[in-house]
């Protein structure tokens, strides 16, 4: 009995000495295998952190105004007889736009000019008579008295037929209108509407008063809503005092027309500077990566064999400006990150250029 025990142990201790053995010869095998097997890399593009320059803007909206804005209303009541403006056109300044009948007025002007002339000639004859003593004086003061009267009475209906003809004060734009020749005309009406023509274009907008005054002559970007560009306007005007509802201060920028001409009351957005001008590294979004700690980049220190080592560095991020976003800390200028495949990366990892930004990277150096 005792016979079977031992040789039963000695079986046991034989099949575990030759597991180990075979263990062992893998293990050897595997870690000659790995020794043999190059080290993990990855291929990324690449770029360098650069410095801009970075002024903090705020969005807000802005209204197109008018560089000039006019009803034209008639004095006196008739029928329009001319009719010299076109919705939609450009009138000059000057240019008569409607004239209401006036023909009895120029027939009355006709008779007042005839006593006019009539009461001249009286006056001329009274004076060369006075000088002979041949009439009192009182019939020359008279007659002087009738001159002025007669020139007051043709003054008078001049004046009646000029405001019964309406005249563009300056160069504009007829607004939409539904008049005709003929049509007859209450006093006091509203007749046209005129926008005016300049070089210029205005736009007002309000910035809340928690942010530092502009002075007159900042610059800021204005862009229509249906369009991507911005253009460059300068403050012409500031409000002096806070609209009461919002607590904000109302602005007025100027843009020449050549680059940016809008209707009035057109939406557009407004960027203002809200922060002094200052200096950031700039890198773009993809370089960034991201986890519940924080955002980081993989910056790229270079080999002897022409090989990079990932350095993973924590960053901290400004605004983002298009496909770039600002850093304030956690990186210098000129230092080379990943870019696109910076995700695959990790620390101390081996990595490879991507031959076109191997190359132009080479071009920088």
């Amino acid at each position: 009995m005792k016979t079977r025990q031992w040789i039963l142990i000695i079986i046991i201790l034989a099949v575990v000495v030759t597991s180990l053995y075979f263990y062992k010869s893998s293990l050897q095998a595997e870690a000659s295998q790995s020794a043999n097997m190059p080290e993990p890399s990855a291929t990324v593009n690449a770029t360098e952190a650069v410095r801009v320059d970075y002024q903090k803007m705020l969005k807000v909206s802005g209204e197109v105004q008018a560089f000039k804005s006019l009803s034209l209303n008639n004095e006196f009541a008739g029928q329009i007889t001319l009719l010299n403006a076109q919705s939609g056109r450009l009138v000059k300044k000057g240019q008569v736009l409607i004239e209401i009948d006036h023909r009895d007025e120029d027939s009355k002007l006709v008779a007042a000019q005839a006593q006019l002339t009539l009461t001249k000639k009286t006056y001329s004859r009274y004076l060369v008579l006075k000088k002979n003593n041949e009439i009192s004086a009182e019939l020359v003061d008279q007659a002087e008295a009738e001159v002025a009267l007669a020139k007051s009475n043709v003054a008078l209906l001049e004046t009646m037929i000029a405001k019964k003809k309406l005249s563009a004060p300056f160069d504009a734009k007829v607004a939409i209108h539904n008049l005709e020749i003929g049509q007859y005309l209450d006093k006091n009406s509203q007749v046209l509407t005129l926008i005016g023509v300049n070089e210029f274009t205005w736009v007002d907008f309000y910035l809340p008063q928690v942010y530092q005054e502009l002075v007159v002559g900042s610059a800021v970007n204005v862009q229509p809503m249906n369009q991507l560009k911005s253009y460059e306007a300068t403050i012409i005007a500031i409000d002096p005092q806070l609209k009461r509802a919002s607590r904000s201060l109302k602005y007025r920028a100027q843009i020449k027309s050549s680059l940016l001409a809008l209707k009035p009351n057109t939406l557009v957005s407004v960027y203002s500077p809200i922060a002094a001008n200052t200096s950031l590294i700039s890198v773009p979004d993809l370089a960034i990566t991201r986890d519940p700690l924080g955002s980081y980049v993989f910056i790229l220190d270079a080999e002897a064999d022409g090989a990079y080592r990932a350095k993973k560095v924590k960053v901290i991020l400004g605004d983002r400006n298009d496909d770039r976003v600002l850093v304030l800390s956690g990186l210098n200028e000129g230092q080379l990150i990943a870019t696109k495949g910076a995700f695959k990366l990790f620390p101390q990892m081996k990595v490879y250029l991507a031959e076109s930004l191997s190359a132009s990277t080479a071009d920088k150096k």
